[in-house]
């Protein structure tokens, strides 16, 4: 029976002095100097008594990532269990990680372990129902949870296992240690005999000088990393035409900017693979069809994809649900956390995302179970309003989250990311943003905030993370605070308007000002013309600029 190492001993016997690992800048490593120098450092780490099934936390960067494979496959060959914190944990959380899941030993990037040890091969008890590795789930909505793999979980995606050399695709990509779309680049690349060429971390320069030099045939990126690519000042991303493939994971395939990567990779083809940390190495993949921009794709191999409704059964292609995964022959993963757990039902895994099937089984994502916005009542999905703002052909990118409102529970906010250098963003504002949306989404759907931005919070894995969307509603405090903001809700016709919200990001313009004044005067009998109401662009600026000219 398999395991992971068996990947690696395979190649390291097929093509022995091919690069395994190239860090760009930072060395080369062979398959048979990674093999020979995996099975030094596991000795290592026995000799300092890590054994079977004990848990060692690889505390290991992109700046190291050769480091770091010698790590990993040392670790599993002892029949240990890789924690793949990476870089991305402070001392204080990779403390509190070490505490929590008994941790054995805190591996980092200057630690050789096996220096001084022998290469041959060592023997030890490892099967493939044995726990493997625990990746951390992506923490952009609460803190992340160790998920754990089985050797057998992580070689279900492994489509063949060859038994004769084959040709070099090496494969580029700048992901971070530990991700899920790594930790697959690096078993598919070491089980296929490809170099894995990888960079500390993500610079247009040179990310593109590592592709054009080394000839890579694939790259693998997140959506964040095409938003860059696109945005780089002239003469930093250059055409790369050795590539014959791009993938994207981790977040929806950026559509808005498929035409503008194309120029990028001339000669390629671009695909999205759909899955998560919980459910891997069940996925979904497609070829991009700009017929058909927002699919996400079909099941790949043996998974299989459904969407279930409220009372768990299953929905009929074009009705909206939860997606759940599932990967034929592949046991479930599970999380460490006592507190938590994955939703399996026999087989199928809950993604907690929403969407729906279409006739010929092609998933459509429509956002986040957790990401629904009540607004007054009506469920509101931020995927969805996503969705309709990037259609706007000034909008690169948006992300769409609630925030507190005193009387609806939720209002909607946005925040966008205009397409640089592209005609149709010049003179855009967050007003002609928020009247598009209007066209295409429900009252309680329009966002209430449409704030322009010139780029959105990121986690390493390049995830948007929402709960960092600088929004918050303060409740008009005075009465006139009050009176005034009835007046803008009623002339903006919008639900609710906060003491600070900004005029122009709540759809505001100069003919509504006018009317804003206009009604102000009849109604309230305050003296205001409509240069006060676009000088003064909140309510509380407004009340404080007419107490001023009352003032005896």
């Amino acid at each position: 029976m398999r395991t992971v190492p068996d990947l690696l001993r395979r190649s390291a016997r097929l093509v022995p002095d091919r690069p395994a690992i190239v860090l760009d800048g930072g060395g080369t490593l062979t398959f048979a100097e990674l093999e020979a120098r995996s099975n030094a450092f596991a000795r290592g780490l026995r000799e300092r008594g890590v054994g079977h099934g004990d848990r060692v936390a690889l505390a290991i960067g992109g700046a190291a990532w050769p480091r770091y494979a010698i790590a990993y496959f040392a670790t599993l060959k002892l029949g240990a269990v890789a924690l793949l914190t990476g870089a991305r944990f402070g001392e204080d959380e990779l403390a509190r990680i070490a505490d929590g899941y008994g941790v054995a030993r805190i591996v980092r990037p200057g630690d050789d372990l096996g220096a001084g040890q022998a290469a041959e091969p060592l023997v030890a008890a490892v099967a493939p129902g044995d726990a493997a590795e625990v990746v951390f789930t992506s923490g952009t909505t609460d803190r992340p949870r160790g998920v754990v793999a089985t050797h057998a979980n992580l070689l279900r995606a492994q489509a063949a296992w060859p038994s004769a050399p084959r040709a070099n695709q090496p494969c580029a990509h700048a992901l971070p240690v530990g991700s899920v779309a790594a930790q697959a680049v690096l078993l598919t690349c070491v089980g296929g005999q490809h170099t894995l060429l990888a960079a500390a971390a993500f610079a247009v320069p040179g990310f593109t000088a590592m592709v054009a030099r080394e000839r890579a045939v694939t790259v693998c990126l997140v959506p964040a990393m095409g938003h860059w690519l696109v945005r780089a000042a002239p003469g930093e991303a250059t055409p790369m035409p050795s590539v014959r493939g791009v993938s994207f994971s981790g977040a929806p395939l950026p559509v808005p900017i498929m035409a503008d990567l194309a120029a990028v990779f001339p000669n390629a083809a671009f695909h999205n693979f759909y899955t998560s940390t919980e459910t891997y190495p069940a996925r979904v993949a497609t070829r991009f069809d700009p017929r058909r921009p927002e699919a996400v794709g079909r099941p790949v191999g043996t998974s299989a994809v459904r969407v279930t409704g409220p009372g768990g059964e299953t929905l009929p292609p074009g009705e909206t649900g939860e997606v759940w995964l599932r990967a034929g022959g592949a046991p479930p993963r599970e999380v460490l956390d006592p507190e938590h757990r994955i939703d399996v039902a026999g087989g199928w895994t809950r993604t907690g995302d929403l969407g729906h099937l279409d006739a010929d089984g092609t998933l459509f994502l429509t956002g986040r179970a957790s990401d629904v916005v009540i607004v007054g009542g009506f469920n509101v999905s931020t995927g969805r309003v996503e969705q309709i703002l990037t259609r706007h052909p000034a909008v690169a990118e948006a992300a769409v989250c609630g925030t507190e409102h005193p009387v609806l529970g939720e209002i909607v906010a946005a925040f966008v990311v205009l397409r640089p250098g592209s005609p149709d963003a010049a003179g855009t504002t967050a007003t002609d943003l928020r009247r598009f949306a209007a066209e295409h989404l429900t009252r309680p759907e329009v966002p209430a905030v449409v704030r322009l931005v010139d780029d959105l919070p990121r986690n390493e894995a390049g995830k948007v993370v929402k709960r960092q969307l600088p929004v918050e509603f303060r409740e008009p405090g005075t009465a006139l605070e009050r009176d005034l903001a009835a007046v803008w809700a009623e002339v903006l016709r919008i639900d609710a308007v906060g003491a600070t919200d900004n005029f122009f990001e709540i759809g505001g313009d100069s003919l509504a000002a006018t009317r804003i004044a206009a009604t102000a005067r009849e109604r309230l009998g305050v003296d205001v013309d409509t240069i006060a109401v676009l000088e003064a662009p909140s309510v509380a600026e407004l009340a404080q600029y007419i107490l001023e000219r009352n003032e005896p």
